[in-house]
């Protein structure tokens, strides 16, 4: 079993993997090892370097090298340019894309349209490793079959290298797993390439996306162009030849349009963003699998899976899974670790053969290792149990995409708390469902755009809702919107819920166009905030109806008396900044000079120690602690400074040096391991200083290990 972003192969005996949309690694993890495309003859490598500037036209350089994959040789074509992308704020920044045709199998090809840099704010791309969205070309019988298009940035490198690579007159149809207007413009593009002689193409996509085609372009170009045909469930596309490709929806909030195909041929089953991963580099294939990319998969399905789990689970019910491993690997291993390696390739094996849903084998595959399919289901079903014993509703309707990013940030907040998160699209829901989860939830959110001065209409709907119900006034609650004058909608929300006594966890947030870094910080941080007021209530009801005295443990009392010194971790990434007490430090590596420290999972600064981002780590000294515990123990509003009038100056790095430390060091983000309720962080110290020589450093003592 493989998985490939957009890309996933199951039921089959050598395993491909490839990377997918808005990805470059896919979501599951230890099959690229095991790729080997045995039926593909040696080709030549494309290199080609293309450069936009304005209204110029672009020339083409062009290089052929060979490239070798394990032994076999695979077409390669790289298309290089610059282009100006959109920034929060009607910014612009000139960033280099590339766009790689690779050969997947005989007659499917992928078109890798790769940044290496950050494109967007949204939370899902915050650990900065670039992203790839992909798209794919599928050689039948009956002709060429196109998969998906993508965003605006590379409409042009991708027409250019999609005619180069294929006679665009055996185009027969276009699949489209997810529309957004951002993809218009390849769209638009497309059909302006095609010949007439293939015109009006057929495009197959579900409902929700083909609405957004409607509105997306003029009637007369979609009428002209393109010829929309609405998949039902259990829909499929005869190619010829007795192969054909199988639908399936696979609808989100954030995601309603969201469709898989499935290749019953090549058994490659196209996921589009329901597997994903922002990252972009050389390789092709996943090669490292989990130990590379394990971090980036789970950031991902934090990001965007984890607050809609109930839909997660609906759609890894519905996908044709039947996880199967290749045989093991003896290699590096001896006795216990045979055994172990041969245990799993049988017992995976047996699963194959009972084919029980998902969510029954991953509970049944506690063996196998964390690097399998199963993984994303043993995620959900943990997000489940949390909804069970709190969760927090988010509701939201999104014009433009902005809203809905703040929306996935807050929700991000409220995971980080350990607490459950239900969000619901109000564009694709009844007003039963938004009444029915406001009566099971513990607290909510509701998210507005502005639209000619007021509110959508299914917001509308939903805040009556809210207001009918009588309960939803004793549950914490919060507001948040985007806009790009004035932001009605989120004052009327805010004026109605305070006029009928409703309980605000945390300040309006209101957001003018684009959301920036330091924005998504502030919805974190209040998504954070809400899940702790639901905390402080449940834990007050178990209180009121049990009340017990606490008293710590022996375990507790003794793991209290391990100490560590008392520093301030201070990051910052991009206009985002936050800070925080730690005394869970300690050093870890000589070579290179490396630090540990524990980060609580609901901590602010959580969202800028990922891997890769910068801190500088304070050391305090004996005597010298009372100003800046005072200062940094204080609560904080959402995005609020936390050194307040403590004397600092910028690192380097963008982290804070306080005066007073006895010493301090820069320091980067090497890795990440979850441990619990917190993450351990590994980083190596770039540079440092030792400021005071006399003072001793300041030590952290407990008498219990239940608390700080």
């Amino acid at each position: 079993m493989a998985i490939l972003h957009h890309l996933t192969v199951f039921q089959t005996s050598h395993v491909h993997t490839h990377p997918g949309t808005n990805t470059c690694n896919a979501l599951f993890p230890p099959i690229l090892n095991r790729l080997q495309p045995r039926s593909l003859s040696t080709s030549s490598l494309c290199c080609q370097t293309v450069s936009i500037g304005g209204d110029h036209p672009f020339s083409v350089h062009t290089v052929y090298r060979r490239h070798f994959s394990r032994g076999s040789t695979i077409q390669l074509c790289c298309s290089t340019l610059q282009t100006d992308i959109g920034l929060s704020g009607g910014q612009s920044s000139l960033q280099d894309v590339e766009l790689r045709a690779v050969q997947l199998a005989e007659d499917i090809l992928s078109l890798r349209c790769c940044s290496r840099e950050r494109l967007k704010f949204e939370i899902e791309y915050s650990l900065k490793r670039g992203t790839t969205d992909n798209s794919y070309v599928i050689k039948t019988e009956e002709g060429i079959i196109l998969m998906d298009v993508p965003d605006q940035l590379f409409s042009r490198a991708y027409i250019q290298t999609l005619a180069s690579s294929i006679d665009l007159r055996n185009i027969k149809s276009l699949i489209i797993g997810h529309f957004s207007p951002k993809r218009t413009e390849s769209l638009t593009a497309l059909g302006d390439a095609l010949p007439n002689e293939v015109l009006p193409l057929k495009v197959y996509c579900s409902n929700p996306a083909a609405q957004q085609l409607r509105a997306s372009l003029p009637t007369s170009l979609l009428e002209k162009t393109f010829s929309v045909n609405i998949i039902r469930p259990r829909d499929s596309l005869e190619l010829g030849g007795g192969r054909k490709l199988q639908f399936i929806l696979t609808p989100t909030p954030r995601w309603p349009d969201g469709m898989c195909s499935y290749d019953s041929a090549s058994q490659l089953l196209f996921t589009n963003k329901l597997f994903s991963a922002h990252v972009c580099d050389n390789n092709d294939f996943d090669a490292g699998g989990w130990d590379s990319y394990g971090q980036d998969w789970q950031f991902y399905y934090d990001c965007m899976l984890a607050p809609v789990a109930k839909q997660a689970e609906a759609a890894l019910e519905k996908l044709p899974l039947v996880p199967q491993f290749s045989k093991p690997s003896y290699s590096g291993k001896k006795g216990v670790e045979v055994i172990k390696a041969d245990l799993r390739y049988i017992f995976s094996s047996l699963l194959s053969e009972l084919n029980l849903p998902i969510s029954k084998a991953a509970t049944l595959s506690k063996i196998l290792e964390s690097g399998s399919l199963l993984v994303v289901s043993a995620w959900t079903q943990e997000k489940l149990k949390q909804n069970e014993a709190a969760v927090v509703a988010v509701i939201y309707a999104s014009a433009y995409g902005n809203t809905a990013a703040l929306a996935q940030a807050i929700s991000r907040g409220i995971s980080k708390a350990s607490v459950g998160v239900e969000s619901l699209n109000t564009e694709q829901s009844t007003s039963e469902e938004v009444g029915d989860l406001v009566q099971r939830c513990d607290g909510f959110v509701i998210g507005s755009p502005t639209l000619a001065g007021h509110m959508p209409t299914p917001i509308q709907n939903a805040l009556g809702v809210i207001l009918k119900n009588i309960d939803a006034k004793g549950k914490p609650c919060g507001i948040f919107g985007s806009f790009g004058w004035s932001g009605e909608a989120v004052d009327e929300i805010e004026q109605r819920l305070k006029s009928a006594g409703f309980t605000f966890a945390f300040s309006t947030i209101r957001c003018k166009f684009k959301p920036t870094e330091s924005m998504l910080q502030t919805c974190e941080e209040s998504g954070t905030d809400l899940a702790q007021a639901v905390k402080r209530a449940k834990l007050k009801e178990k209180k009121r109806t049990a009340p017990q005295s606490v008293v710590a443990s022996s375990v507790e009392q003794a793991v209290g008396r391990v100490v560590g010194s008392l520093c301030v971790l201070s990051a910052k990434s991009g206009d985002a900044e936050s800070a925080m007490l730690a005394s869970w430090v300690s050093q870890a590596s000589f070579v290179p000079p490396g630090l540990t420290i524990a980060v609580a999972k609901d901590r602010a600064v959580e969202s800028l120690v990922l891997p890769g981002g910068r801190f500088v780590l304070n050391v305090l000294g004996e005597g010298k602690t009372a100003p800046v515990v005072k200062q940094l123990l204080k609560a904080f509003k959402p995005g609020e400074s936390r050194f307040g009038e403590l004397q600092t100056i910028e690192a380097d790095n963008g982290g804070r040096i306080i005066a007073d430390a006895i010493a301090w060091m820069e320091c980067i983000v090497a890795t990440r391991l979850e441990a619990g309720d917190h993450w351990v962080i590994y980083a190596t110290v770039d540079n440092g200083q030792l400021q005071d020589n006399k003072t001793l450093t300041a030590m952290h003592y407990r008498k219990t290990g239940a608390r700080y």
